[in-house]
């Protein structure tokens, strides 16, 4: 059984959340469906159920403690058991300091960071109540090198985040047989990075890829 985050796309096409929830479905996963946006979310529903996959969409603003709370508890009385939790809301904020206010640097790092916390601190004592799981946080590689978004400070500080919350809460929950671990994509052509990009950026994103 397993819960993703941001698993309905921010538009067309198909985003990450949304293929890693097709894809567990697929492996024979029972998948919690989670995102703020009910159509986008049901999207993803109606494409599993399609297939003949099992699948339940929960409509959740990740940032809410209650919110967090509520979604363990949904693939408990749901499916009995919780063995994955993917991790994977995130936006996009100000490409520089200077053109940030301080609520926008707070809304990303809300979302980003503060969002996968408070999944982990209700998902996980579920997780160790069924025997152990696996947990993936997706950071991204503008945590770990600088103007990989087009210099989206908050985005890359956020995703910098992620990784050290995942390398603390593996050293506190792998005695309980919990593994957490942490993907950093690359660039990858999604809804929500499409919104943003300039043919021109796209094309140096792909040779930069190939490189």
């Amino acid at each position: 059984m397993a819960i993703v985050t941001g698993a309905g796309s921010s538009g067309p096409g198909t985003g990450t959340g949304k293929a890693t929830s097709i894809l567990f479905a697929r492996e024979g996963a029972s998948v919690v469906l989670v995102d703020r946006d009910r159509s986008r979310v049901e999207e993803t529903l109606n494409a599993i159920q399609e297939e003949g996959g099992i699948a339940t969409a929960c409509q959740a603003d990740v940032t809410q403690a209650t919110d967090c709370r509520e979604i363990a508890e949904l693939a408990m009385q749901r499916y009995g058991r919780l063995d994955i939790l993917f991790n994977n809301v995130g936006i996009l904020g100000p490409s520089s300091l200077a053109d940030m206010s301080e609520e926008e640097w707070d809304h990303v790092l809300d979302v980003n960071l503060k969002g996968m916390m408070l999944t982990s601190k209700y998902v996980i004592p579920k997780m160790i109540a069924s025997g152990g799981g696996s947990m993936i946080n997706v950071s991204s590689i503008a945590g770990l090198r600088a103007g990989s978004t087009g210099g989206s400070l908050s985005y890359s500080v956020s995703k910098g985040g992620v990784i050290a919350l995942t390398t603390n809460l593996a050293i506190e929950y792998g005695r309980d047989n919990v593994r957490v671990n942490c993907i950093a994509p690359g660039h990858i052509y999604t809804p929500m990075v499409a919104q943003t990009m300039s043919d021109e950026r796209r094309d140096l994103r792909r040779r930069a890829t190939r490189c």
